[in-house]
Parts: structure tokens; sequence; C-alpha cells
């Protein structure tokens, strides 16, 4: 069982994987089924819903499936790139690309340190990296946030305020956003990512935010820096670790030596 927990297996819908999870007996919790994945009391088999790569959380002893899906589903607490669309009284709409909602509402002053009289000018257009902070689209439009909440200051996130810019969530100023697959927004959001790890120890000073609805924004202090990253992140959907590593190294070498001329 451990040979498959630290290997990457790639599944279909309908393929039965009670082979492969159901002899674990190394973690003292029960085995938790995640997105993607069905207990069929019947058969007493484990299936594969969706079509993905199979992961093992360790820490709760979940497994899942990493669907590259074609339209995002919010769900409360992600991280999303969103787009102001309009005013309407003392909230936002915006608009969540790719997501199965399209909008949602923000409040005007659901930013870190904003007030009635001291918040965010929002106009249209402006791009935002926000958490979802209600989903119950049965009830009610989902909700976003630009506020940071406990948790994430503990685990390091910044409680600076609005106006810094130096907050976790707020309006993306400058840069360049695309639009990505969202199996591979999903990817580049474990921490465990090769593909940043490589940039990072290429030493190119950046910023990122990735929206779990495919868009991902990128900043740096040359632009050429920046179409190097947009580039490395989109040619990594198809390639090994390995190779990712190496066409990081390549790129970042191109371009410095065309800086150097």
């Amino acid at each position: 069982m451990n040979n498959h927990k630290n290997s990457i297996i790639t599944v279909l819908p309908g393929d039965d994987l009670s082979s492969i999870m159901g002899t674990s007996t190394d973690s003292k919790q029960p085995m938790k089924l995640g997105d993607g994945l069905r207990y069929d009391m019947h058969t007493k088999k484990i299936k594969a819903t969706l079509g993905g790569r199979l992961y093992h959380r360790p820490s709760t002893n979940t497994y899942f499936i990493l669907a590259n899906t074609k339209r995002y589903v919010p769900r409360l607490n992600d991280r999303v790139i969103c787009i102001v669309e309009e005013r309407i009284g003392d909230y936002f709409r915006v608009t969540i690309p790719s997501s199965s909602v399209g909008s949602a509402l923000l409040l005007s002053t659901a930013f870190n340190g904003a007030t009635k009289r001291n918040r965010p000018n929002l106009k249209a257009g402006d791009l935002l990296y926000a958490r979802i902070s209600s989903c119950n689209t049965d009830v009610m439009e989902p909700e976003v946030s630009c506020e940071c909440m406990p948790g994430e200051i503990a685990a390091g996130g910044s409680k600076k305020d609005w106006m810094t810019d130096e907050t976790t969530y707020g309006v993306l100023k400058g840069g360049s956003c695309i639009q990505i697959s969202i199996g591979l927004a999903q990817e580049l959001l474990k921490p465990s990512s090769v593909l940043l790890d490589a940039l990072a120890r290429a030493k190119i000073a950046f910023e990122i935010c990735i929206g779990v609805n495919g868009l991902i924004w990128v900043n740096s202090d040359r632009p050429e820096y920046t179409i190097l990253i947009l580039n490395a992140i989109q040619n990594s959907q198809v390639m090994t670790d390995e190779q990712v590593r190496g066409m990081v190294k390549s790129l970042v070498q191109t371009v410095r030596t065309v800086l150097h001329d």
C-alpha cells in the first residue's frame, strides 16, 4: 500500500480501486473518501466517479481524485480570482470565471481594516484575489471576502489592512493574468508543486496568486520574467517532474542570456 501512496495513479470513471485503497493498515484514522470516489455497499467496492489523479492525504487518511473539470464549483474558503462587475448598494457583484455560479457578492467592507468610511473604491474590471465566504447556492447567491481568517493569519497570512497592498487578499495591481485548466490550478496549489519549487530555486523574485477557478496572476520586476513564469506554467501541464525542472532551468538560462546581451 505504501508504494501506492508515494506514486501518482491516473484513474478513469468506473475504475475499481478497492485493491489499491482497501489494504491501508498503517493509519490509526479510518479511511475517508473525498471527491471523485464512491463506496458501493452492495458490491463492497470503491469506485472512481471522476477521471483524474488519485491522491492520499496522510494527515486525515483521505483519498480523493484531482480532476481536470471544466467548471469550478465553489466551496467554502476556496481562494479564487474574480473580476469586479458592478456596485449594488453596500455590495459589489463580481464574476468568478469558469465557475458553475458565474457571479458572487462582495461586501464593500469585507477587507482587512475596512470601515464604512474607509473602504476600497473598486471599479468595474478590477481583478481581485478573494476567498469564498458563503456558498449555499440553493438559498442565496455565493459571497466572497477579502478578509483574512484567524486560521490563515496563524499560518502566516497577512493581517495588514487593505491600504498597504500587503494583505493576503485584495486588488491585484499590475502583472498579468491568464486562464489555465482547473486541474493545473489544483496541482499548483499543492505544497509539493514541483514547478513552483523549481521557480523558487531559480531565484527569480515574483508574486503569484492561484485561483482554484483556473485563473492565475503573476507579477515580477521585469516583464521578461513574468512571461517566463506564465510560459513555464502552461508548459508544465504535459510534463513529468524531471521534465518540468529541466524546462524551467532552460527558460531561465535563455532569458538571462537575452537580458545580459
